[in-house]
């Protein structure tokens, strides 16, 4: 009987994501805090990258001329393994561009951890990641969230979550008219289906709003 059996479907939740002001008040709070976190907070919110892929970014697939990040691998945590790096999400790389503010403060960073691996001598780890631990070694991806929480804590921000960065990287983009395959291509989806799918609420209001531009034609009409 259970083979016969459809399952029923689980509830798919609306995705979080942050409003401006919210965003204004993270930025402003950014300001003061290490560097580090400044400039990886930084990279999500710019390119809606998994926090997995932020902590997993290595300093040669950055291009800082081209403002250019190649994203081909993630840091992942389990009991048995520990932190290990592992493919993507769909195991397909993908190319993103940086702001330039994100690539300035990436350079700023990385002034300041040659700096620690001077400091640190033979103690530094050159694991050759952009975030690491105070000795070169690769970071938990929990790092992340947990840094987080206590940074909307200390700041009176609401609750802080990685993948928060994410949802509002893809919101701004199917706001400012972004089609779905690119958008897909950007957040690594495996196809423009699954962006459809997860901000499906997203784009009908998109395109409520593309109905409101195209009605302005007949309001332009009435006040001549």
């Amino acid at each position: 009987p259970a083979s016969k059996a459809t399952p029923p479907k689980a509830p798919r939740k609306e995705p979080d994501y942050y409003q401006p002001e919210t965003m204004d008040a993270i930025l402003d709070a950014l300001d003061h805090a290490p560097l580090k976190w400044k400039a990886l907070v930084y990279l999500m919110i710019d390119t809606g990258c998994r926090r997995g892929e932020a902590v997993g970014c290595k300093w040669e697939k950055l291009d800082m001329e081209a403002g250019i990040w190649t994203i081909d691998s993630a840091l992942l945590y389990n009991r048995e393994r520990g932190t290990y790096e592992g493919t993507t999400k769909t195991g397909k790389p993908r190319k993103v561009s940086l702001s330039p503010e994100t690539v300035a403060l990436l350079k700023r960073h990385r002034r300041a951890q040659m700096e620690l691996q001077l400091a640190n001598g033979d103690r530094w780890v050159n694991s050759g990641y952009v975030f690491t631990r105070e000795d070169g070694q690769r970071m938990n991806p929990d790092s992340v969230t947990c840094w987080l929480r206590k940074f909307s804590a200390d700041n009176g921000l609401p609750h802080l979550h990685p993948h928060a960065f994410r949802h509002t990287a893809a919101s701004n983009m199917i706001a400012n008219g972004v089609d779905l395959v690119t958008a897909a291509s950007e957040l690594g989806h495996a196809n423009a289906t699954t962006t459809a799918t997860i901000y499906a609420h997203q784009i009908e209001t998109a395109k409520s709003k593309a109905g409101e531009a195209r009605a302005l034609v007949f309001r332009h009409r009435k006040q001549a």
